[in-house]
């Protein structure tokens, strides 16, 4: 082996250690990858603003498949953060709307981008964090995009898609619009998702105003 070939092999293992990425390359342990915290500022919540409050903020441990990934049977795990808001109407006692933020880091194995949530369509989306989470939006295996929005999420321009569908809303089945947006931040993707029923359209300027007042503890 060349002297020049020689630097190179010790330059890329130096490198793997650096980063903490041997364990992961033999196969002794799992590469883990931790998303910042994403949630709505105060400000936006309450009687005062949109009238939604804050239900959960927790963090979510999800360990894709390695083959799905194109990286073999290595482990990977992703600690993912949701948080979660509704919006009741006290005179009906029913929840009239629905928000959530999701952040979740980018999976950069050995300079292989392998978060599959970096290339998904918002429908895809939609359909990945209702499958993972549980959240009031029931099944969601029929919604047929609708609109798109404009909105600025974290201080960027991103599309809003629209969707509309039937489901189980507080208990009784009604038509509902559901909104999904996502933008990169720092390391992170950050995914809005929010819906009310089609009845109470006026919900939609909130859910535009959740989305704008997201926050990721991620500056860049």
């Amino acid at each position: 082996m060349t002297s020049r070939r020689v630097a190179t092999v010790l330059a890329v293992a130096l490198l793997l250690t650096g980063a903490g990425c041997i364990g992961f390359i033999t196969g002794e342990e799992a590469l883990t990858y931790s998303a910042e915290r994403a949630t709505v500022a105060d400000s936006a919540l309450g009687d005062g603003a949109t009238g939604y409050t804050e239900t959960t903020v927790e963090q979510r441990t999800l360990e894709p498949d390695g083959e799905e990934l194109g990286i073999g049977n290595r482990s990977i795990v992703v600690e993912n953060w949701i948080a979660q808001y509704e919006k009741q109407d006290d005179f009906i006692d029913e929840t009239v709307g629905v928000f959530a933020v999701v952040s979740t880091h980018e999976v950069d194995v050995i300079g292989q981008p392998a978060n599959p949530v970096a290339n998904m369509s918002e429908d895809e989306i939609l359909d990945q964090i209702t499958g993972q989470y549980e959240t009031p939006y029931g099944t969601l295996s029929n919604a047929e995009r609708t609109d798109t929005l404009q909105a600025t999420m974290l201080g960027q321009g991103t599309d809003v898609a629209v969707f509309t569908t039937t489901t189980q809303f507080s208990g009784r089945e009604v038509e509902v619009n559901i909104y999904v947006t996502m933008v990169k931040h720092g390391d992170d993707y950050v995914i809005a998702i929010g819906g009310h029923p089609t009845q109470l359209p006026d919900e939609r300027d909130n859910i535009v105003d959740l989305i704008e007042n997201v926050e990721h503890d991620d500056e860049e």
